[in-house]
């Protein structure tokens, strides 16, 4: 199939490479690049957008938020060492020191004597002894050297603050100014925390922009059904949610199965390791196994030096290629036998997937409103390509990072005869014209909402023969 992969490439590249000699080379490998703002606006992050769409305008643009992302303010490594004391102390601002740690918490006052303090990328641990006028001093209970700008985590303390701090809101209206499709929420905790995102969006008329939640925290875990439920999908973040999984005795089938049972995406994080001046991403047994899983996507680590792009994006590409369609060999049960909640949008869409396993179809062509038909559709990991149609910009940007799915937006006028034939030729360009006029293609269309209107789409599915489309 031409260019076609089921499972999507979500990259990060660092501002200072997102140049055209560095993109060009993995658009057509990439279906979606996420950026950060986490050095504030500049032309390079501009730049980086305005390079994506002149070098393709279908790839997804994905705004990474900040949220409660609580970091040292070092620009300088401090060495701990474990037994030691070591003052700690608030600042927004970086500082040029090496024997004090700077966080950018304005709550450090307020902790209690005993509360733990980790840094995640060093490993270093202290413990709150005492807090005095001048800092907070704290016993280093494991020791090591804590890094410049090393993200802060602060065990069993509830911060009562915003989730959503002043510079992330400056960000959400830069990227709703400069293009971004779709927001990633970092930190997320509660239902809350999407809900205040969600309502930020809605006050700047951006309420229909999808928000994928980040899964990388104890607390984001505890409260995974709720997340799940008010997000568009979620990010795992495995590396940093192993240990509290073993805890709660939660494996990644169960985690990924929570969000694929309500037909959302879920995408894995990739963290690299540097050795020897080669960046390593992952190991292929990972691929294997979230291939088998039917993940939807797969979010790299942001990529900084100017090999990095087309190493790490074409070796993920050829795993995928090489082990995407093993999938586990799931039983075909009743549709969602332990939910009693599904309509007949729901029956529509389980059918169209079993037709696909007891007849050799080769692609489904869907319309969806609002992604709902086609994430379902999505989520049971069907073994052909999906295509399908949206009226909606945002909803567009959100199909293409469903596993399987590869979308198109048309305009208002679309009817179900535009459908079944412009569906027909996007199959013969996707498959490079190796289809037979005898091939098997399911059009598929559920209603997503009840409206008091007429409507020449169908609510149902039609098996057709290509020939006959």
């Amino acid at each position: 199939m031409n260019n076609f992969h089921f499972a999507k490439i979500i990259a990060g590249v660092g501002p200072t490479l997102a140049k055209e000699t560095v993109l060009s080379k993995i658009i057509n490998m990439v279906d979606a690049f996420r950026i950060t703002l986490s050095q504030g606006f500049d032309d390079n992050n501009k730049k980086y957008i305005d390079t994506i769409m002149k070098l393709d305008n279908s790839k997804t643009v994905m705004l990474e938020m900040r949220g409660l992302d609580l970091r040292v303010k070092n620009v300088l490594n401090v060495k701990a060492k474990e037994g030691n004391i070591i003052a700690v102390e608030y600042s927004e601002y970086a500082q040029e020191h090496n024997k004090k740690i700077f966080i950018d918490a304005p709550f450090l006052r307020d902790l209690p004597k005993g509360n733990k303090i980790k840094f995640e990328q060093s490993g270093v641990v202290l413990k709150v002894k005492e807090i005095t006028a001048e800092a907070i001093n704290c016993e280093v209970v494991k020791g090591g050297e804590v890094v410049q700008f090393d993200r802060v985590l602060f065990d069993k303390y509830e911060v009562e603050i915003p989730f959503m701090t002043e510079k992330d809101k400056k960000d959400i209206l830069w990227g709703l100014e400069y293009g971004v499709n779709m927001v990633i929420a970092s930190m997320v905790k509660t239902k809350s925390d999407i809900m205040e995102m969600k309502n930020f969006l809605t006050s700047q008329n951006a309420n229909k922009m999808k928000i994928l939640a980040k899964i990388e925290t104890e607390e984001a875990l505890k409260n995974i059904d709720d997340i799940i439920e008010i997000s568009d999908g979620i990010i795992l973040c495995f590396d940093k949610i192993s240990e509290a999984m073993k805890a709660k005795k939660i494996d990644e089938r169960a985690l990924i199965k929570k969000s694929k049972n309500v037909g959302k995406p879920v995408m894995v994080t990739f963290v690299g390791t540097r050795s020897a001046g080669k960046y390593k991403l992952i190991n292929e047994a990972a691929v294997k196994r979230f291939c088998s899983l039917a993940v939807d996507g797969y979010m790299i680590d942001t990529m900084i030096r100017e090999d990095d792009p087309l190493e790490i994006v074409t070796e993920l590409f050829e795993m995928l290629e090489k082990h995407e369609l093993k999938l586990e060999d799931n039983k075909l049960d009743r549709f969602y036998e332990d939910d009693s909640d599904y309509e007949v949008r729901d029956y529509i869409i389980y059918n169209a997937y079993r037709i696909t396993r007891e007849l050799d179809v080769r692609a489904m062509v869907s319309f969806t409103e609002n992604g709902y038909t086609t994430g379902r559709l999505s989520s049971l990991a069907p073994m052909v390509p999906v295509i399908a149609f949206t009226k909606i910009d945002e909803t567009y940007r959100y199909l293409n990072l469903l596993r399987g799915v590869r979308g198109y937006k048309i305009s208002q006028s679309f009817n179900y005869e535009n459908l079944k034939r412009i569906g027909k030729e996007m199959i013969r360009i996707m498959f490079k014209g190796n289809i037979s006029l005898d091939d098997k293609i399911i059009i598929v269309q559920a209603n997503e909402s009840v409206k008091d209107e007429r409507t020449d789409m169908i609510n149902g599915l039609e098996l057709y023969k290509f020939k006959n489309i």
